[in-house]
């Protein structure tokens, strides 16, 4: 009843809503897509921007008439006096900036890993939308979800709901005499068939695989801390936990096989190097089975299989992008059912899954978008594609990002600092990680004192300046931005 009556009232804006919102200059966004023109309101008719997350595919004016088309037809032909204009993910500072000088921002938005602490100020808590409407959290990976409350509040919901998997080159073991690994390898035999794989002949390296610790992410190595009975942080977010024994563990694990360049660091994309050969195994996260398709194809032999079994807990990498809401979007209303659009009801995922061959946000999707997948890529029909949805099943999908409470730029200096000094071996890992943790844990002490908290001015300030400020921490390694 509460639904039908929202969307009613949705149904009769016409000429009582005066909104106008629209797409901010967000700078250069994933997929090369400019800013979009400000919309300007015309009589009835609200005029409103919001965020679809699209990766993979090339954002040009084929793809973007095909995604608006479906706007129109699945929103906007069904919401009388509203006119929707999506707009792609990306760019989160350009929309605090927006928003922290009274400009039209989108009201839904979306983005991935480490922008989520940037915009969190501005996001609106979830919990009463979701209730009234019934909307069960459940529906998406636990996991996945925790990653995005904050003091009890849930303030976004996952985009992806699939684990990563692991992309090999067949051919390659092949011409090795290796063995095909069985899918509940250990990490010990992930180990010996990583050596076994690693070469340097004629100066021409070959690493055996990526694992997940990337420094360029917001935190690396949350799946493998978990694997390892190790974490990063306690629940409340204030508390470092890198001093633990498994913690230890999976960095002594880590590093010894980047340090002998047996293993290269994976943030989740498949590496280039695994279509010429120079990486024999390596992760894959969306948009992996279109790269696959197109790097790897038919004239190479290749399959997917899953993440090796830590010696504590299977874990893997889960998607961290995420659809949230503007909290300070004029009409909540009308955000909520764009939120909705795009975030809870099916058909977007549906013809995203269609669209760029990614997972789907809702566990009840997995199913179908394997199936869907082997008919639209026919390479993909006798490939392992259930290594992607099965450990997002059972609740084995670790997020790939997170931050401390207080001072999350500050901590995630001290993160940068730390690991490139263990990645040039001035520390070592069991050293290096009990001073981190040490560190941080007096950064989070000081922070709960403080008060006021930071603005979010000062927040959105503090992220710009650590980035100028903290540069890549090691060779070929992207800029770390921890906690912003």
């Amino acid at each position: 009843m509460v639904v039908r009556t929202r969307r009613a009232m949705l149904r009769t804006l016409g000429s009582t809503v005066a909104l106008v919102t629209a797409g901010t200059a967000l700078g250069a966004c994933a997929a090369g897509q400019g800013a979009q023109a400000r919309p300007t309101a015309r009589a009835n008719v609200a005029k409103v921007t919001f965020q679809l997350y699209v990766v993979g595919i090339p954002i040009n004016a084929t793809t973007t008439k095909l995604i608006q088309d479906f706007v129109d037809q699945e929103f906007n032909s069904r919401h009388k006096g509203v006119q929707a204009t999506w707009q792609i993910d990306g760019g989160m500072p350009g929309v605090t900036a927006a928003i922290l000088a009274g400009s039209p921002a989108p009201v839904s938005l979306s983005s991935c890993c480490g922008d989520w602490p940037v915009v969190l100020p501005f996001l609106e808590p979830l919990n009463a939308y979701l209730q009234q409407d019934n909307v069960d959290t459940t529906i998406w990976p636990p996991n996945l979800v925790a990653q995005l409350k904050v003091g009890g509040r849930l303030y976004g919901v996952p985009v992806d709901a699939a684990a990563q998997a692991y992309i090999y080159r067949q051919d390659i073991l092949d011409e090795l005499g290796l063995s095909y690994p069985a899918p509940d390898w250990t990490y010990l035999d992930a180990q010996r068939l990583w050596n076994a794989c690693t070469s340097n002949k004629g100066g021409k390296q070959r690493s055996g695989g990526t694992i997940p610790w990337s420094a360029g992410g917001p935190f690396p190595g949350i799946a493998l801390l978990a694997g390892f009975g190790g974490a990063y942080q306690d629940s409340t977010y204030t508390h470092c936990l890198l001093d633990r024994p498994g913690s230890i563990a999976a960095g002594e694990f880590a590093f010894d096989l980047l340090w002998r360049k047996v293993c290269v660091q994976g943030d989740g994309t498949p590496v280039p190097a695994l279509a010429t050969g120079q990486v024999v195994f390596s992760q894959g996260a969306d948009p992996s089975l279109l790269w696959a398709v197109q790097n790897l194809g038919t004239a190479t032999k290749w399959d997917f299989i899953p993440y090796p079994r830590w010696p504590v807990r299977p874990a893997t990498v889960g998607q961290s992008s995420w659809y949230a809401l503007n909290a300070f979007a004029p009409d909540k209303e009308l955000a909520w059912e764009l939120f909705r659009f795009s975030a809870v009801d099916t058909a977007w995922s549906r013809f995203y899954m269609r669209l760029t061959l990614s997972p789907p946000a809702q566990l009840s999707l997995l199913e179908e978008w394997e199936a869907l997948v082997r008919n639209v890529a026919p390479i993909l029909a006798h490939k392992s594609l259930k290594y992607w949805r099965e450990p997002a099943q059972a609740g084995e999908a670790y997020p790939g990002f997170e931050f401390f409470k207080y001072q999350p730029v500050e901590a995630g200096a001290l993160v940068s600092q730390t690991w490139g000094q263990i990645w040039n071996q001035q520390l070592g890992v069991a050293e290096g990680f009990t001073s981190l943790a040490r560190q941080i844990d007096a950064l989070q002490g000081a922070g709960a004192a403080e008060s006021p908290p930071p603005t979010a001015a000062q927040r959105v300030a503090a992220a710009a300046a650590a980035r100028r400020k903290f540069p890549a921490v090691g060779p070929g390694l992207a800029p770390v931005t921890a906690g912003l």
